[in-house]
């Protein structure tokens, strides 16, 4: 049956166009401001029509006499539109969690959500206004706006997260219109949340759409559709990504710089917002550019190592992570950890780290307790909330072997009572951590190559390390361990 031309619905993710026309609560002249509001937060040139050319173009408004206004260049117009739509994006996220969440104790006719209601809307019809539809996906901790991919902060992944699964549970995916929205179409949507069901889509499935007014992709159609998107970025946009992979890894390192700086001039304030942000953006690039992620941690400097020793150990951390299945909130966390996991090391003196000749029992104390003042430098700058807790337990069950090691009859060496109740973030990072001290040109010693680092690894230091996560390490790294060294050699300095 044909939908009233006065009651436009949000259309499924995917589902085509539409019906076209103005609604009730949204005249013809409203949306031509709104589109020309758009436009001007992103400084684009968009006909009434939509669209941005592949070329330079000169646009003709629908409400100013036929006047010409100078168009952006693909690349310009593209930015620029991306920029408008993180921006509305953001926003469309956080009001759909606050609706979602308050519509399972309120009607969504409640007084209450008519400004919240009134705000979604308009944000809405702007992406509408520029780019003539709005298409919403969702999936994990994904949201994406008219297929760009919305960054959020490390402290709204949570909202993103609850928002995502109560989609998920009513097998919702997305929904799009290609027409302005309506107050009513938002709250015939969140009609879908205010109740037990389950799922917006059943057997039978039109009934079930026609009583809410909003047919719903299904959330796998969606999810597989995010995956590929995902895997298969456009070449441009893989160019553009390394770019930015390299840009965000020496902000990495110029951000530990200047923080151990301050460390050393006891300024013990860790700025975790900012740390944060940079680690997240390591965590979505992750996902698309493994290969080249690996690469950057072969970048090194002999008289600048710890800034550069902590962002690889956090790079490291986050692949292995990723390998092992860790979700987009979790590999933040252990990113965090993972960065953060070293500080201690500020505290012991450089005579120490740069002494050639074994170390006396007193200098190795003072290494041996790095972990523990690592842990007070991140209690002593937050409260001991859960994520501190995570942090802090990380960082000294990095440095904790997993087994006593002993030698048997042949003297070959076996590990022997491993120690139980190590999480997995400490495992992690000891194994992330160690590959890059030993790939790593010291003071003491040149740099070991990857082979024969992951051969220490996997022999005279095994007892350090869970063996089935460094056999995981080993396939990540693609990396065959050789054994080059001297078995009568002492033993290996790693700091």
């Amino acid at each position: 049956m044909a939908e009233h031309p006065s009651k436009p619905s949000l259309r499924p993710a995917g589902s085509g166009g539409g019906i076209r026309g103005t609604s009730p609560d949204v005249s013809r002249e409203e949306l031509l401001a709104q589109a020309r509001a758009a436009e001007d937060r992103a400084g684009l040139g968009a006909s009434e029509s939509g669209g941005l050319g592949a070329q330079r173009t000169v646009v003709r408004g629908a409400d100013d006499g036929g006047a010409e206004r100078p168009g952006l260049t693909s690349n310009e117009g593209r930015s620029r539109r991306e920029a408008t739509l993180q921006q509305l994006g953001k926003k469309i996220a956080s009001q759909l969690y606050m609706l979602v969440r308050n519509v399972k104790i309120h009607a969504p006719d409640n007084q209450i959500f008519l400004k919240p209601i009134e705000s979604l809307r308009q944000d809405m019809n702007s992406v509408v206004a520029l780019d003539r539809r709005i298409d919403v996906q969702a999936a994990d901790t994904s949201i994406y706006i008219n297929r760009v991919a919305v960054r959020f902060d490390f402290s709204e992944l949570e909202n993103i997260q609850f928002l995502t699964n109560e989609f998920k549970r009513r097998d919702m995916g997305g929904f799009s219109t290609s027409h302005s929205v309506t107050t009513q179409d938002i709250r015939n949507f969140l009609q879908i949340f205010a109740g037990s069901m389950e799922s917006a889509l059943r057997a039978d499935g039109e009934d079930t759409a026609k009583k809410s007014k909003l047919l719903i992709q299904r959330y796998q159609k969606v999810k597989e559709l995010l995956d590929k998107l995902d895997a298969e970025p456009q070449l441009d946009q893989r160019v553009d990504r390394k770019k930015y992979l390299m840009t965000v890894y020496a902000r990495c390192v110029f951000f530990m710089r200047v923080y151990l700086e301050r460390l050393k001039a006891h300024d013990t304030s860790i700025p975790f917002a900012k740390a944060a942000r940079l680690v997240q953006d390591l965590v979505d690039l992750c996902r698309e550019e493994r290969t080249h992620f690996l690469g950057m941690t072969t970048t090194r400097a002999e008289t600048d190592y710890l800034p550069y020793h902590s962002v690889n150990t956090c790079l490291l951390s986050i692949v292995f992570g990723s390998e092992l299945g860790l979700d987009r909130r979790q590999l933040l966390e252990l990113g965090m950890a993972a960065l953060f996991s070293q500080l201690g090391l500020i505290d012991v003196p450089e005579s120490t780290l740069a002494e050639k000749e074994r170390l006396t029992r007193e200098q190795r104390a003072q290494i041996d307790l790095f972990p523990l003042a690592s842990a007070k430098k991140i209690l002593s700058v937050r409260g001991l909330d859960k994520s501190t807790m995570r942090r802090i337990v990380a960082t000294y069950e990095s440095k904790v072997d997993f087994a006593i090691p002993r030698k048997n009859e042949t003297g070959d060496l076996e590990l022997v009572m491993p120690k139980m109740g190590l999480g997995l973030f400490g495992k992690i990072i000891a194994i992330s951590e160690t590959y890059d001290a030993l790939t790593s040109k010291r003071p003491f010693r040149d740099s070991y190559g990857p082979e024969v680092g992951l051969a220490l690894m996997s022999g005279e230091m095994k007892y350090k390390f869970d063996p089935v996560l460094l056999r995981i390490f080993m396939k990540v790294m693609a990396i065959q361990p050789i054994k080059v060294l001297d078995p009568t050699a002492g033993p290996i300095r790693l700091t």
